[in-house]
């Protein structure tokens, strides 16, 4: 029987050696390089009208909040008196109604007898919210409306009038006779016999 050489046995150790090797990795995974697999970040709810408001604020005793909703279409105004407010939706030539409520510490509600409503939070300097009417909601945040910026209003025999001085001075209003709806004229809160509204208004 051939004895085989030194060197033969050299290279048949060598590639069962490198055969293992092989089966080995094929076997264990390559931890060290093995990518890191993504972790999955935490979900934040969705901000819903209102979030974020400063705990324990509450509405001063008397203070009218004006503005127009996320698309610009639709103003709101909400005055508040004590415990009590009224509120007021407007597109100044179609879309009107006024709505009375009340106030809990830093949220109003209000409702229409048409079924319209404003549900809000204030936040220590905004009220943010949503105003509902029929199928369609209106999501708004209001800044404080200092005068002669606010919420107005007059009656007479034949038509009531609304009108939303925004802060920045526009406005936004409805003349309506008996049902029939148009833009109202333009008020001069400082000589204009219209009656500026608050909470207690009815």
């Amino acid at each position: 029987m051939k004895r085989r050489s030194p060197l033969i046995t050299l290279v048949l150790a060598l590639g069962a050696l490198v055969v293992i090797l092989s089966l080995n990795d094929a076997l264990i995974p390559n931890q060290a390089g093995a990518p890191a697999v993504p972790t999955a970040e935490p979900t934040e709810p969705a901000n819903q009208p209102g979030d974020g408001a400063t705990e324990g604020a509450q509405f001063p005793d008397e203070a009218v909040y004006a503005g127009k909703d996320a698309t610009g279409e639709l103003a709101v105004a909400v005055a508040i008196k004590g415990d009590r407010a009224v509120g007021y939706l407007c597109n100044g030539t179609s879309i009107e109604a006024w709505l009375t409520g009340s106030v809990s510490g830093s949220r109003v509600s209000l409702e229409a007898a048409s079924g319209s409503t404003i549900d809000a939070r204030f936040n220590g300097e905004r009220v943010t919210g949503v105003a509902a009417r029929g199928d369609e909601q209106y999501a708004f945040d209001l800044e404080e409306a200092d005068p002669p910026a606010g919420l107005y209003r007059r009656k007479d025999d034949d038509s009531t009038i609304g009108w939303i001085v925004l802060p920045d001075g526009s406005q936004v209003g409805i003349e309506n006779t008996g049902g029939t709806l148009k833009p109202a004229p333009r008020l001069d809160p400082e000589t204009d016999q219209a009656e500026a509204v608050t909470g207690e208004t009815r």
